[in-house]
């Protein structure tokens, strides 16, 4: 019965969130290795039992209401020690965790239930005849052990309604995450790492259809973060995302009006896919919305974002070279594209004084240098040399300087044109390599690199 090194039970077992539930997990993978495996049974059943009362003291700080209704009553009962209640709790205890707490599906409660029943034929040997003695076999404990770590302990208490409001919350309080990369980092740690199935189902759901519901309007500040949220659990869940996405954007959005449909561009750019999972009809009610609307309300809209969806974007780069040179850099600064890259530098070359270029390089150049290519940058750097409003302006080194950050990945293909701006530059002070507007900075970034 011995094992030796580490087993996939080990792993799960690591995996187990609450403390004390690990404990209790470790002592019933320890009675089964040692051949106690009546004992590991009713170790597991006490680790099941732990488990949910923890996560449900958990959902109750949180405020959900179902988890403190039921820690009121299991704290009545333990406090006035009412043992008739308290085995009443205990025996109604996973039909508590699907219905109230909802911290498990349908199938994983009567998986969880074959361990209660099997504690129950351990624990109470004299309800049983000699001949109909439970004997468990090695395999059914470890069976047991798997079910309980994978279908419960390993579980942050995140499923049903409860994660959802959390979640809703989360996006519309002011500490959430504003960038994409911070909010792929903060929804898989808190919600995707240990999510079951049923969670990340109802999740796109409901931020599929969140822009377009009633209460849709304490969401339109956040319409990035919301479709960036969905994007990361597309990217983290994708399977999940395809199987319950395609057929709801096959059909939700058959019934969404015209005043409200083009908030589906935010989704768009986050998601292009999506827009192979549209009806004919909704497809091309976009595209008339699109031609019809003037350039205030596809900013309103966000519309922009749809450049993704290659059907769109020759259509949407027509409405932005309408816009006049304030309009493209407000739209570029909020909406950064590569399709942009080309007129940004551009406008960018033309900066009349100083400040005009340190404005521009912050609003136009900053935000697009993670789409520049190699020759993008050559460009970019011969329009900084070329125009001594730009070269000579105190804020450019730091533009930049940050341009070469973002750029690094390029550095082997730009890496003779780097050098050439700046030994032009030291050029024009004398060959000091230490003055400002010789960019040290630069020169030793491409040193150290």
């Amino acid at each position: 019965m011995s094992a030796h090194g580490v087993t996939d039970i080990d792993v799960l077992a690591l995996a187990v969130r609450d403390r004390e539930s690990r404990r209790l997990i470790l002592e019933a993978i320890t009675a089964y290795r040692g051949g106690a495996l009546r004992s590991a049974i009713m170790s597991v059943w006490i680790a099941v039992v732990y488990d949910v009362f923890s996560k449900a003291r958990e959902l109750a700080a949180q405020g959900d209401p179902a988890a403190a209704a039921f820690v009121a009553t299991l704290d009545a009962a333990i406090e006035r020690k009412n043992v008739a209640q308290m085995q009443a709790i205990e025996r109604d205890l996973l039909t508590t965790a699907r219905t109230e707490l909802q911290l498990t599906t349908q199938h994983e409660l009567e998986v969880l239930a074959r361990i209660q029943s099997d504690r129950n034929l351990c624990a109470h040997p004299a309800f049983i005849t000699e001949d109909e003695l439970f004997q468990p076999a090695p395999d059914l404990v470890r069976s047991h052990l798997v079910h309980a770590l994978q279908c419960l302990l390993v579980h942050a208490p995140l499923q049903g309604k409860s994660a959802l409001n959390r979640i809703r919350v989360d996006i519309l309080s002011p500490s959430y995450p504003v960038t994409r990369e911070g909010i792929g980092t903060y929804v898989a740690a808190k919600y995707l790492n240990r999510a079951k199935d049923a969670l990340v189902s109802n999740l796109v759901k409901v931020l599929l259809k969140a822009l377009f519901l009633s209460d849709a309007q304490e969401f339109l500040a956040k319409r990035r973060q919301l479709a960036w949220t969905l994007s990361e659990v597309a990217t983290s869940k994708t399977a999940i995302f395809e199987e319950v996405g395609r057929p709801l954007v096959a059909t939700f959005f058959d019934g969404v009006d015209d005043a409200n449909l083009l908030h589906l561009c935010v989704h768009l750019g986050a998601e292009p896919r999506m827009w192979a999972w549209l009806s004919e009809p909704v497809r091309l009610r976009v595209t008339r919305l699109l031609e019809n609307a003037d350039v205030p309300t596809l900013k309103s809209f966000m519309a922009f974002d749809a450049f993704a969806v290659p059907d769109l974007a020759d259509f949407l780069l027509a409405k932005f070279s309408g816009l006049d040179q304030n309009g493209q850099i407000e739209l570029i600064s909020d909406t950064p594209r590569k399709e942009f890259v080309s007129k940004a530098i551009a406008i960018y070359a033309s900066a009349g004084n100083y400040r005009t270029a340190e404005q521009q390089g912050q609003a136009l150049i900053v935000p697009l240098a993670a789409f520049f290519t190699a020759e993008d940058i050559k460009t970019c750097l011969d329009a900084v040399l070329g125009n001594s409003q730009i070269s000579y302006a105190s804020g450019s080194p730091d533009v930049l300087a940050e341009v070469f950050r973002l750029t690094q990945g390029l550095l082997e293909q730009t890496r003779p044109d780097w050098q050439r701006f700046v030994d032009e530059m030291t050029a024009q002070h004398g060959g000091k390599v230490d003055a400002h507007y010789s960019y040290p900075g630069i020169r030793a970034k491409l040193a150290a690199a």
